[in-house]
């Protein structure tokens, strides 16, 4: 196959109300007629990557650039935490809807302070968030001492709590026992928020000659024109160009790696690896 010098088109559009992407443009690619004639890629996306947007271009059109039309999905509820003792504080933040994390700090014998607040959520929403708690005073060994709360006993789940939107809420947890640190986990129990627009896999319907697969993981899909979401976060998408007919054909495609609110993430250019 002729091979054609591979050019990276970087394009920016604004539409009122609506962000658009970054897309690289493959250039042009040619696909000879053997029998079996693949061209395969490889295509790395990084940063806070969600999904891959992938279109293929036949007959050397060149591709328009990649315009985002979606609502990005509704700002999510969250929690944010932090353990405090004295001049000594550790956090953790934006802890979403269905999720857990965990703050650790170590302070020592004494009391300390857990604050969690549910700032940067979407004011939108009006239900009051819910989530659970559960600590743990721990030695140097990181084997349980002994501990108190008014909030719950030591080593066990709270009942379910409830924290209105843009609130804060305080407990205190004493640590005895020859405690090294103290461990919390928050369990966000609150029901997560439905998309205005959810990401939803393009189904090919539209007609063509050539055929293309992108592949990560388990998750394969076609194309013969239409535009595809792969939603598969940060790593490497493999995708193949083929014909089922046999036909000679130029072609290009364009692509953009994209996080959960459809603004670009980190799009690297793409590799060759199979030229025929």
């Amino acid at each position: 196959m002729k091979k054609i010098a591979q050019k990276t088109l970087l394009s920016l559009l604004a539409l009122t109300a609506f962000e658009s992407a970054f897309a690289l443009d493959s250039g042009a690619q040619n696909l000879t007629t053997t029998i079996g004639a693949t061209d395969y890629f490889k295509i790395t996306c990084a940063g806070d990557t969600d999904h891959l947007n992938f279109k293929l271009f036949e007959n050397g059109v060149t591709a328009a650039p990649v315009v985002i039309t979606e609502l990005p999905p509704t700002l999510p509820q969250v929690l944010n935490v932090t353990l405090a003792k004295l001049k000594l504080t550790a956090a953790t933040s934006a802890i979403a809807a269905g999720t857990n994390k965990e703050v650790a700090l170590k302070g020592g014998n004494g009391a300390y302070t857990l604050t969690l607040d549910t700032f940067g959520t979407n004011l939108t929403l009006k239900t009051a968030q819910t989530y659970s708690v559960q600590y743990q005073c721990l030695n140097a060994a990181k084997t349980i001492t002994a501990g108190s709360s008014t909030l719950v006993k030591l080593g066990v789940e709270s009942t379910t709590k409830s924290l209105a939107n843009n609130k804060t809420a305080k407990y205190a947890i004493n640590c005895t026992g020859k405690t090294d640190s103290l461990k919390v986990k928050i369990i966000n129990k609150t029901a997560a928020v439905k998309p205005i627009s959810p990401i939803i896999p393009a189904v090919s319907v539209s007609s063509g000659n050539l055929t293309a697969q992108v592949i990560k993981g388990a998750n394969a899909q076609n194309t013969i024109g239409d535009v595809l979401d792969i939603q598969e976060g940060n790593g490497d998408y493999s995708v193949m160009v083929n014909s089922p007919i046999n036909a000679a054909k130029t072609y290009s495609f364009q692509y953009s790696c994209l996080n959960t609110k459809n603004f670009e993430a980190k799009t690297s250019p793409f590799q060759l690896l199979q030229n025929q």
